[in-house]
């Protein structure tokens, strides 16, 4: 009995571990040591990563460790990337004369939540297994920004332009409340992973080598991101040509008759 107690506890550790650099980054961003921030961000989806691996290992899901982690993740991908990008470049962005970086800062958090809400609720009428996310998951957005300001660091700590930054915020947060369709699993067979591997490792080498090896983990995100944008369109033109063909198949009614 203990022992089973102890597996229902540790995917909350791990989630818990998540809130905790969540709160470190917010700690960090504030203090405007803004490398250290994007850092705790992304070991924060580290382990949001393994909760959830932890628990199917353990046998250990349950309506807690959902609400739990959806909790989690509005604090570290959602509050922490906000304060973040706000802290390291937002402040200063101005918009008809007034400042704007308070509303497009808090737009990325509230995305955040509806995605989550969103998601719960989905999760909640379906028993079938998740094979595509409904809207960028909200910690590959937060990755986006915490990489963003971390290569910006490493290079120097030049400031991002604030209209950039506000570019990036607008943009994931129209991704996260979208229904532009993410795979939850890289490929779905050994062939497809292999093809998408070997694309996925040429692309990372020219970023290292154009850019630098600091534009890696953002240049990963922007794969993903690209990547779920481009095949979801592709997905819908073949399917409204498929619904087209069925059409012109379909059987003309005689009039006449």
């Amino acid at each position: 009995m203990r022992l089973t107690k102890a597996l229902f506890v540790l995917p909350t550790l791990f989630t818990l571990s998540s809130v905790f650099l969540g709160m470190l980054s917010i700690i960090m961003s504030m203090e405007g040591d803004f490398f250290l921030a994007s850092l705790a961000i992304l070991y924060a989806i580290l382990f949001d990563m393994v909760d959830g691996r932890v628990a199917r290992m353990t046998k250990t899901q349950s309506e807690f460790g959902m609400q739990i982690d959806s909790l989690a993740d509005v604090c570290s991908f959602g509050m922490a990337p906000a304060v973040l990008i706000y802290c390291a470049s937002l402040e200063d962005l101005l918009w008809f004369g007034g400042n704007a970086s308070m509303p497009v800062a808090f737009l990325f958090l509230a995305a955040g939540a509806v995605r989550l809400a969103r998601y719960n609720v989905m999760a909640s009428t379906t028993t079938a297994p998740v094979k595509r996310f409904v809207g960028i998951p909200i910690p590959m957005a937060a990755g986006t920004l915490a990489s963003l300001v971390m290569a910006t660091e490493l290079g120097g700590g030049a400031q991002i332009p604030p209209v950039v930054a506000a570019v990036f915020v607008v943009f994931l947060a129209f991704l996260m409340v979208s229904t532009v369709s993410y795979r939850k699993f890289f490929a779905r067979n050994r062939v497809e992973a292999l093809v998408l591997t070997v694309i996925l490792v040429a692309y990372l080498g020219s970023v290292s080598l154009v850019w630098g090896p600091r534009w890696l983990v953002f240049g990963f995100m922007a794969f993903y991101i690209t990547f779920g944008f481009g095949e979801t369109l592709l997905l819908r033109v073949l399917a409204r040509r498929a619904q087209a063909t069925d059409e012109e198949a379909l059987p003309v009614e005689d009039d006449d008759a």
